[in-house]
Parts: C-alpha cells; structure tokens; sequence
C-alpha cells in the first residue's frame, strides 16, 4: 500500500479563483500538487498541496512536515502569511492510502489578490528548499508569518519581537559562574539568593539576543533591536507607544526573518 500527504493551508492574501500545478522538487523527488479545494473552501482562499506514492505512512507525514517547514520560510521571505490548518494539537498533514481522498473545507474568508504565478513562486520555493526547521525555528516562522495577518501594529510589533526572543533561548551559564555565584550566596541575606541562584543557571534575556544578533547578523543589528525590545518592555509594562509602533513593526520584522534566515543557514554544531 502507498500513502499519500496532504498539506493544507491559507495565506494572509487573496489568491486565483483557478489554480492547479505540478511542482517538482530540486531534487528530482515526487511532483507534488498545488490546487484549491471545491466546495466552501474555494471561497474561503484555502490551498492544498498534495504528494502520492510514499512507501510507508511514516514517510508520508515527515514529507508533509518538511513541506510545511519550508513553506513557512518561502512565504515570510515574501512578507505573506501562511496558516496551515489544526496547527497545535492536530496536526495540518493529512495521511491517506493512496486512491482515497479526504479533503475538508475550514476555515474564514479573507481579503486582497495574489496572482497566480506568485503564488506558484511560493510553493516552488517551499517544495525546492530540503530544510527542517528546529522547534525554535518553526516557532518563530509561525510568528511572522502570523504578523502578515490583520491586525493592529501593536499585535504586529509584540509579535516579530517575540519571534526573535525564540530564536535566542536562554544559555545555560559556565560552571565558572556558577560556582562564582555561589561564593557570593553564602555571603548575602537569604531575600535575594533565588535571583542570583537563577543568574546562576542562565543568562538574561537581554545577554542571549544580543549575543545571538551579534553573532549572526553583527554590533548594529544587535543595537537596533535592543532599542526595539525597550520599545517592547514600555508597551508591555507601561502602556507606552500604542499607536505609534508601525515603523517599529517593520524594523522587528527585518531583523526577524534576517535573524531566521541566518539561523537556518547556520552550520551544524553551531549553538543557536
């Protein structure tokens, strides 16, 4: 028995009424099938992209996975979202034998128009790039690609924000430090030993995205985004700049998807 995937998904802008093509990967691997569903998914913009003749179920589901991945990075390069459907606790890949169909039609309207050959671009680069994204990684991806959807700057803003803080997760500190740190605990009253007990273990938020952009995208990048993350704190903690962070939205989002870019690039054995 073969299996068949399918991955289905809409974008944050409107697409062809019409749209059917055969995309072979670069490797030479399966053609894979972009097309929009009948029935009220038509309306509601949403896309299918389908491969046959997987030996085994395993295999199948991890090709769909992978088309995610890329998805996600082909479509945020272009500034346009991408939502695949169940993300969470089900999942937007669906296994089948092969000669079954099961398509189903979710989702909400949403407006503005793609045309058809841009929409092509996007899945043939997808289908063309062999990158898995790591869990930080596709965290991240989701983020901007959320952000190309409507909503306020504000939301925009927090969210680009957020996608760099994932792609710079907390190190784990030296056992230098910390054995540092513990020579000062048994000198200093017992109220602030858990902070520095927790300094001990990892490095500051700050400390790993500056430490990451430097590394990845150099000292000016590193500045501009920690003037945005106190952008970011003011917003969150005082209240400050509503209505005013459009331009900073659009100065996270650079940083972002160059940072997620660079990172994906990254070479293994290399510490995100």
């Amino acid at each position: 028995m073969l299996f068949c995937f399918e991955v289905r998904f809409r974008i944050s802008r409107p697409i062809p009424d019409r749209l059917e093509q055969e995309i072979r990967s670069a490797t030479g691997g399966r053609p894979m099938r972009l097309w929009r569903p009948f029935g009220a998914a038509r309306d509601e913009r949403w896309l299918t992209i389908e491969s046959c003749s997987h030996a085994t179920f395993e295999e199948a589901r991890d090709s769909g996975v992978q088309v995610e991945d890329a998805l996600l990075i082909a479509a945020a390069k272009e500034h346009i979202g991408v939502e695949f459907i169940g993300r969470g606790a089900v999942s937007s890949v669906s296994v089948f034998p092969e000669g079954q169909t099961d398509v189903v039609d979710p989702g909400a309207p949403l407006p503005v128009p793609l045309k058809d050959k841009e929409v092509i671009k996007i899945v043939t680069a997808a289908v063309q790039n062999a990158s898995t994204l790591t869990e930080n990684q596709r965290i991240a991806a989701e983020l901007l690609n959320d952000s190309f959807f409507e909503m306020s700057p504000e939301a925009r803003f927090l969210l680009r924000i957020s996608a760099v803080e994932a792609l710079c997760p907390q190190a784990n500190q030296t056992v230098a430090f910390g054995n540092l740190v513990n020579r000062v605990l048994a000198s200093i009253p017992t109220k602030i030993k858990g902070a520095l007990e927790w300094l001990a273990k990892k490095q500051s938020v700050r400390s790993a995205y500056m430490s990451q952009i430097k590394r990845l995208l150099g000292n000016a990048k590193a500045r501009r985004f920690d003037k945005l993350y106190k952008q970011r704190s003011k917003l969150l903690h005082d209240g400050r700049g509503r209505g005013t962070l459009g331009e900073a939205a659009n100065s996270a989002l650079e940083i972002a998807l160059e940072l997620l870019l660079a990172n994906v690039q990254a070479k293994p054995g290399v510490r995100p």
